[in-house]
């Protein structure tokens, strides 16, 4: 009995992680869920997504990546400014430990 349990726990941890970490064509199944209003509405979506047709004129592209780092400062040049005390410093810091 100890044996079948264990094996249903692991199926189940098994399932679990494939929904959550594993993309199916392109999303997780955890995504898709969350993206639906409705049980159906996840089922005909995901398979329309997974089949590679197009979900009609709900289909939505992926979100292009933004750059999370600020804008470079107006003019072009940098915000901070090294001495030359600063790289004679570490220009002897570097060579003293390569």
């Amino acid at each position: 009995m100890l044996r079948a349990g264990l094996k249903i726990l692991l199926a189940g941890a098994a399932l679990a992680a494939v929904w959550a970490f594993v993309p199916v064509g392109g999303r997780t199944l955890a995504d898709r869920w969350h993206r639906a209003r409705t049980p159906t509405e996840f089922l005909a979506r995901g398979w329309t997504e997974i089949a590679g047709k197009q979900a009609g004129p709900q289909a939505q592209q992926r979100p292009l990546a933004r750059a999370q780092g600020r804008a470079a400062a107006p003019g072009g040049y940098p915000s901070e400014s090294h001495s030359d005390a600063d790289r004679k410093a570490l220009n002897r810091t570097l060579s003293q430990h390569l």
